[in-house]
């Protein structure tokens, strides 16, 4: 860019900058709504004159939590739409125009970019027909919950609207069941898409495939949940590839005091509030459950129903293929013209190009293309299939068979998912629809269109997927590892097998679990790999090494006596972490892979990837290295910092990143336990500076299937979406505590936990 233009572009900027603060300042500088008692909101909910056929009940616990009773599945449906426009309205609207690409509408020219790569991705692509195509049943329930949310918003006046929507000047619009469609097939991207990006982004072909068959050669060694048609065991235990994901665990019932099968989930996902999750009981005709549902999709992700319970993590499949399009000619593409609304700007036109293989994603500039190629994204997402429909039937499900069945329609996002019921067995599909690629795929990167032929020939659903029921050993576990070998591969980049041996472990080591070590597994901090790691590096080392270094000596000592938890009072967990902040980077350059390094450095790749590269050097190079680092390390001075003084757990709204006015939506900062590879996960940075956890474990459940009432869930902060309200927060002493709240399926046990009871008429 010329300086002409780079001034030019400052200036433009800067009177962006002005507009928005100016023009905006009595939106964005609103203060924020005063406090509001849990009385005061439920008082909000509109309980006039409703379109129901039948007199219902919306039960509330003091979390504010809803349970609902209806005589009808479509007053079901309608008031579960209520329920969640009440409780996450600003999350909804917001999540809606997030999936449609219109971003910049809320928050002016500084999201421009993302909303170019949202629209080339086109999440709402398959949505009209995935409507047409749904089951009846399933179409009905969505579209009722549709209704009671716009007829939740018909009742409120603008000053009524939730704090953020005036701070974004959100426009009134009604709901469809395509903006439902099209908000859960963003929900459902493929995660693989964050290794496609970072291997885009490397320029260099041979560092970026020297990193890709890093990640393709760890992947396919690692760990799987049950075995499969090559005899591989579970016990498999060696180092996988890096992201982050979730833990569900299945208890069969001759492992349990009672017989009956016990559950638990904790999902890891972003930590910011409102949570992704909302907890909710309903009771219809067609449904008894309770669970943890998105806002805005009306059905349990995870929960429990009078006879099974289910919950699971992202298998981690590859869903899609990129797509080299450079030769196809001009012919071969749709192009369609795309209208960019940008609040305090200019509007904005620009092409959208389709091929036959899908959207080429490298139309827009911050989609790095690795040297300049047209790239379309194949996915399964671009296909029609019924998510919601499968789930609707799983939450009703009574047995292994029904459960199964549900998924065969279920396509993205890919999952495992787990099953427990009150007789005692326990079992695992793979819910997902996936190409049968054939054995050359994994050399291949980017595909050409006869290869992406030959590869997406044959699409195999969840019935043709491989499921395990009953397995000897009495358990199933997942944390996004392999789940099981098969014929053709499922997919590369799986996350590191440090989970699931840590969990393998904790549920081996016991011959009967109960609630109690389930939740205590949910909240172990141990790392096997840190630990090990530390041990082999310490063990070099002796006291004669530091003769003349008596700080390093001290570090020294720190780690080797350190038991490999990541507690938040763990001098330990400090010390190693900040030696590995000079270690890492020394020995990588020194091993000539400083910058395969830079990429992995801030996932969970990096301790495996380190053990790696020590086992093919010089061991006295690698000596030298250690004690240059303890020493470099020694020299900061912080002796006597414990974990949690650098790892936080900051409480922040989705609007705390906002320049200028961000701070005033970040409501707490605390030390917290776990770290990127722990069973309870607190992603971060690799840093010994005070940093603060982005991703985790922000929601818990545990299910005793011998026990209607023994549900218990939790959120990282609170149910209620509404700012400065008593239940914004309140869950959030129960997570640090590791405590939760039961959601019972009994009427004795709603008439004890919920005992506040909106009762609701139809209008006549």
């Amino acid at each position: 860019m010329s300086a002409r233009n780079h001034r030019f572009s400052t200036s433009l900027f800067s009177f962006a900058v002005l507009i928005l603060l100016g023009l905006a300042g009595c939106s964005l500088l609103a203060p924020l709504p005063p406090a509001s008692s849990l009385e005061e909101r439920l008082a909000a909910f509109p309980a006039k004159d409703l379109p129901l056929e039948q007199p219902a009940i919306v039960r509330w616990n003091k979390h504010q939590i809803p349970y609902i009773e209806a005589a009808t599945d479509d007053d079901a449906a309608f008031l579960l739409g209520m329920v969640h426009a009440h409780l996450r309205l600003a999350q909804l609207e917001v999540g809606k125009r997030l999936s449609q690409g219109r971003m910049s509408e809320l928050g002016g020219p500084f999201l421009e970019d993302l909303d170019r790569a949202l629209r080339a991705i086109d999440f709402g692509y398959a949505s009209r027909d995935m409507f047409d195509a749904m089951n009846p049943t399933a179409k009905r329930w969505l579209s009722k919950f549709v209704d009671g949310i716009n007829h939740y918003k018909k009742q409120l006046s603008p000053k009524d609207y939730p704090h953020e929507l005036g701070v974004l000047a959100v426009k009134d619009e009604p709901w469809t069941p395509l903006d439902v469609l099209t908000m859960g097939r963003l929900a459902s991207i493929d995660v693989n898409w964050i290794s496609y990006y970072t291997l885009l982004s490397i320029d260099d072909p041979e560092q970026r495939e020297d990193v890709r068959q890093y990640l393709v050669d760890v992947g396919l060694a690692g760990a799987v949940s049950f075995a499969g048609e090559g005899g591989i065991e579970a016990t498999e235990l060696l180092l996988s590839s890096a992201k982050p994901g979730s833990n569900s665990v299945a208890v069969s019932g001759n492992r349990t005091e009672t017989g009956a099968a016990l559950m638990a989930n904790d999902p890891h996902l972003g930590m910011l509030l409102p949570n992704f999750w909302l907890i909710a009981g309903v009771e219809c005709p067609s449904m008894h459950a309770v669970g943890f549902m998105p806002p805005g999709v009306p059905v349990f992700a995870i929960g429990r129903n009078e006879n099974i319970s289910w919950g699971g993590t992202n298998l981690r499949a590859l869903s899609s293929d990129l797509v080299d399009v450079s030769s196809l000619p001009d012919t071969a593409f749709t192009v369609e013209r795309s209208e960019l609304s940008t609040r305090f700007w200019a509007d904005q036109d620009f092409n959208l190009r389709r091929s036959p293989y899908g959207p080429v994603i490298t139309d827009v500039d911050v989609i790095p293309s690795a040297g300049g190629r047209e790239l379309a994204l194949r996915w399964i997402g671009h296909r029609p299939s019924d998510e919601v429909g499968a789930m609707f039937a799983a939450n009703r499900a009574t047995n292994w068979e029904e459960f199964r069945n549900a998924f065969e329609s279920f396509a993205v996002p890919a999952q495992n998912m787990l099953y427990a019921d009150v007789e005692g067995n326990i079992g695992m599909v793979l819910a997902a629809h996936l190409p049968m690629r054939p054995d050359w795929h994994a050399s291949q990167f980017i595909l050409s269109p006869e290869q992406a032929d030959e590869a997406w020939n044959t699409i195999l659903n969840t019935l043709e997927l491989p499921a395990s029921y009953n397995p000897h050993e009495g358990y199933l576990a997942s944390a996004n590892n392999r789940p099981t070998q098969t014929l053709f591969q499922i997919g590369y980049f799986f996350p590191p097998d440090l989970r699931i041996r840590r969990l393998l472990e904790l549920l081996e080591a016991r011959d009967i679990h109960t609630v109690e070590s389930l939740a205590a597994l949910q909240r172990d901090v141990y790392s096997t790999e840190s630990y090990d790691l530390a041990q082999r590096l310490m063990g070099m080392m002796n006291e004669g090494d530091f003769a003349e270094t008596p700080r390093s000596m001290v570090l020294w000592n720190t780690i080797r006596s350190w038991d490999g938890t990541y507690e938040e009072d763990s001098l330990g967990a400090f010390a190693f972490e900040s030696f590995l902040v000079e270690f890492a980077p020394r020995v990588s350059e020194l091993a000539d892979k400083i910058l395969v390094f830079e990429e992995l450095r801030g996932s969970a790749h990096l301790r495996g990837f380190l053990l790696r590269l020590m086992a093919r050097m010089d061991e006295d190079a690698v000596r030298d290295t250690v004690a240059e680092s303890l020493a470099r390390a020694a020299e900061k001075g912080r002796d006597g910092t414990v974990w949690g003084d650098v790892h936080r757990l900051e409480i922040r709204h989705m609007l705390a990143s906002v320049p200028v006015i961000g701070s005033r939506y970040v409501f707490g900062d605390y030390p917290v336990a776990g770290s990127q590879e722990t069973v309870m996960k607190t992603a971060h940075s690799l840093s010994d500076e005070r940093h603060r956890t982005t991703y985790g474990a922000q929601a818990r459940h545990i299910s005793d299937l011998a026990d209607p009432d023994a549900n218990f869930f939790v959120l990282l902060g609170g149910e209620d979406g509404w700012l400065n309200s008593e239940n914004f927060m309140d869950q959030l002493p129960l997570w640090r505590n590791g405590e939760y709240i039961r959601m019972p399926l009994t009427e004795a046990g709603r008439n004890t936990e919920f005992t506040r009871a909106l009762a609701l008429r139809p209008a006549k």
